[in-house]
């Protein structure tokens, strides 16, 4: 199996629980952790698996399709506009835009990500987060909230895994 961020693998944390949205839930409490300095978020993934069995994958900090050719087509619009060609320019850079979301992961793995939501039942979601929890009190205190989780893996420390665990767990 392909392994995560491998830069910073203290921090990584993978939650499933029986709920489509709860995973997303999970993930803007941890964002609005983040504003308040209660964690540092790095980086996030949704994975959700339907009822119907069909997986979907969203990252925090990775491109989509649309994303890259729209960076592209304003970087070859203003690559273009300094040559003469702002529209010529655009349309390349889109195509190239799109080409290099394609080829360039910034986050996860996918292969990783895949293999986790090969893992999940239907109708359950999944977040995978690179985070570390600077108060560890106050953040605990609001993840308390989603019980029913299952941690699917962490490399977090051992104090602040264990007290994960009795938050998001049953």
């Amino acid at each position: 199996m392909s392994e995560p961020m491998a830069s910073d693998p203290q921090e990584l944390m993978v939650v499933s629980f029986p709920d489509e949205n709860k995973a997303q839930e999970v993930l803007d409490v941890l964002k609005r952790l983040d504003h308040e300095g209660a964690a540092e978020l790095r980086n996030a993934a949704i994975i959700r698996r339907g009822a119907d069995g069909r997986i979907s994958i969203s990252e925090t900090r990775d491109f989509d399709d649309k994303q890259g050719a729209i960076a592209g087509a304003l970087a070859g619009g203003l690559i273009g506009l300094l040559r003469g060609h702002a529209l010529a320019g655009a349309a390349l850079g889109a195509a190239g835009g799109f080409g290099v979301s394609k080829v360039v992961d910034l986050g996860f793995p996918d292969a990783y990500l895949r293999d986790l939501a090969q893992q999940l039942q239907p109708g359950s979601s999944a977040i995978v987060a690179v985070v570390t929890f600077t108060n560890v009190e106050q953040a605990m205190t609001t993840l308390d909230q989603f019980d029913g989780g299952t941690i699917m893996r962490q490399t977090l420390p051992a104090d602040v895994a264990q007290k994960l665990a009795a938050a998001v767990e049953d």
